[in-house]
């Protein structure tokens, strides 16, 4: 039975989307602030508060900012605690490594889990009474990463060298609900606390004109991850993702973007590893969701193989002046797709049964790094049109 829309969010703060938007380039100097408060609702997370600051610092130089530091401090009524901070220095002719890092506690007492495969059943009578939280379960979690990238041969080609621990503790029944789907799938056995110790080294190829807002440019890479019990890690696997973005320009302001990506997992890998995406910096959630098929539940479809297909067009429609910052008024639009395997990625059969998403907005860019979006249509899954994942932004940070 196919998913019904279960909550609204009234947020004022959501996930940055696939691409970032932002005025025309302009060289800078200085550190540009954007602070604001984080707000949200959902019906299984309760009333979400907090607040998301993003400093940028620029040496005149270029488009690209010297350095950003993000921390966020996110919480809402139902138990999730979210203490993060995120850094990222981009390479110039005096600092030849790029220097990215993560660290953080993420606690979410309500993760969501419909099993595993493309094709996992959904029946809303389970999420009824004592079994309200069917389709979750109690996520807290510990980790850090940091990554180094430096220039190979060609200034466009980088190589990425890094690692990262987290510690995961599980909860199989949110609030003493119930019985949960992943407690009957685990056979009632209580996971002991995951660690997932790891490296990774990557390759990548970016030419955009501009890390945020891009306009034009070509950004891919191929990243091999290793988790091993050597290194301290619970399991033993591998994720392998590439990622090709381009962005194609229509004139001065019409941006057409558009990702493809795949992932494929081998291995021991714990169910709670299968809904990450890996990228050079933040990872990501799927299949479902703001970062990969928007329009469909965030993780409705996990496996081992993943394939997701993102398009973007950005008409920048006016730019003004507002309080001194260059400032920029964006209608965009867009359509997702995207499907899981159990095991391992059948390329042949790759455009059958697609997940697919379909949706648009207006919003108005404020200086480089801040976006306040003023309006969103509704975000429509195709294979159930009349499921609406209506997201209705009031603030939100740009990638």
């Amino acid at each position: 039975m196919p998913l019904p829309l279960k909550s609204v969010r009234l947020a004022v703060v959501l996930v940055s989307s696939l691409v970032g938007l932002a005025p025309a380039q302009r060289v800078e100097r200085g550190v540009e602030i954007s602070g604001i408060p984080a707000l949200n609702f959902d019906a299984d997370e309760g009333l979400g508060y907090g607040a998301i600051l993003q400093l940028y610092g620029y040496d005149g130089t270029g488009g690209t900012y010297r350095w950003t530091l993000q921390p966020t401090v996110f919480l809402t009524t139902q138990g999730r605690r979210d203490y993060t901070v995120f850094f990222d220095a981009p390479s110039r002719p005096n600092h030849p490594w790029r220097i990215t890092s993560f660290a953080g506690r993420e606690q979410q007492l309500a993760t969501p889990y419909y099993g595993l495969g493309n094709a996992t059943p959904y029946d809303p009578q389970l999420e009824v009474g004592s079994t309200r939280y069917f389709y979750r379960y109690g996520r807290d979690r510990v980790r850090a990463t940091v990554d180094l990238q430096h220039a190979l041969g060609h200034p466009s080609l980088r190589v990425l060298v890094g690692g990262g621990f987290s510690t995961d503790r599980i909860d199989l029944t949110p609030f003493d609900s119930g019985t949960t789907l992943i407690e009957r799938d685990l056979s009632n056995l209580q996971p002991a606390n995951g660690h997932t110790n790891y490296l990774r080294l990557g390759l990548t190829w970016d030419t955009r004109d501009r890390e945020i807002g891009t306009h034009a440019g070509t950004w891919a890479d191929a990243i091999v991850q290793r988790v091993d019990r050597a290194l301290g890690a619970t399991n033993d696997y591998t994720r392998s993702t590439i990622t090709l973005r381009h962005y194609q320009p229509l004139g001065d302001r019409v941006t057409v973007a558009n990702r493809l990506l795949a992932q494929q997992l081998t291995g021991d890998a714990p169910f709670y590893a299968l809904t990450e995406i890996q990228t050079t910096q933040k990872a990501q959630d799927g299949l479902g969701g703001s970062s990969t098929v928007r329009g469909v539940p965030k993780d409705r479809y996990v496996g081992k193989g993943t394939v997701v297909s993102n398009n973007e067009i950005r008409w920048r429609a006016a730019d003004f002046t507002l309080h001194g910052r260059e400032s920029s008024l964006i209608l965009s639009g867009f359509v997702d797709a995207g499907r899981v395997w159990d095991d391992r990625i059948d390329f042949s059969g790759a455009l059958r049964d697609l997940h697919a998403g379909y949706g648009g907005g207006v919003r108005l860019a404020f200086g480089s790094s801040f976006v306040i979006a003023t309006g969103c249509w509704p975000l429509v899954a195709v294979d159930r049109p009349d499921l609406h994942r209506a997201r209705i932004p009031i603030l939100r940070m740009a990638d």
